[in-house]
């Protein structure tokens, strides 16, 4: 276990002042702008308090994202690590869903996430903050 302080510094640590300078800028880095508004949130807000943070669980989720990508998105390598660190930063620190609200369907009622596209056998959708929407919902 970490602190929410803790997990902040290990992730900012993963950006160097070049690609902070990218991120700044918007040219540079193969990064979609959801991914880079994420990154830029983690650089501006610093840690946003919370409790602690399992470490065993952030680095399973980051190990399963790399599978992922690796298989799904080898064509574009350098687009991983904004990937992963915005999933990381959303799941453990912002607890928001990992994926736009335009691009998953995702609702918010009351302070819980719930979308129409989870696979609850899923090992990324098990670290989302989503639960699966259910029929009356939609």
């Amino acid at each position: 276990m970490m602190t929410a302080a803790e997990f902040w510094k290990s992730l900012r640590n993963q950006i160097s002042p070049q690609e902070e300078k990218a991120l700044i800028s918007g040219k540079g880095l193969c990064i979609s702008v959801f991914n880079r508004d994420v990154c830029l949130r983690l650089l501006e807000n610093g840690c946003l308090g919370g409790g602690p943070v399992s470490s065993e669980k952030a680095e399973r989720l980051a190990a399963e994202l790399r599978d992922y990508l690796n298989e799904y998105m080898k064509d574009k390598p350098e687009g991983h690590k904004w990937i992963i660190l915005a999933c990381l930063y959303l799941t453990f620190l912002e607890h928001l869903p990992m994926h736009p609200q335009s691009a998953a369907k995702w609702t918010e009622k009351d302070g819980r996430y719930f979308c129409p596209s989870m696979e609850p056998d899923s090992i990324t959708c098990s670290y989302c903050m989503c639960e699966k929407m259910e029929r009356e919902l939609l």
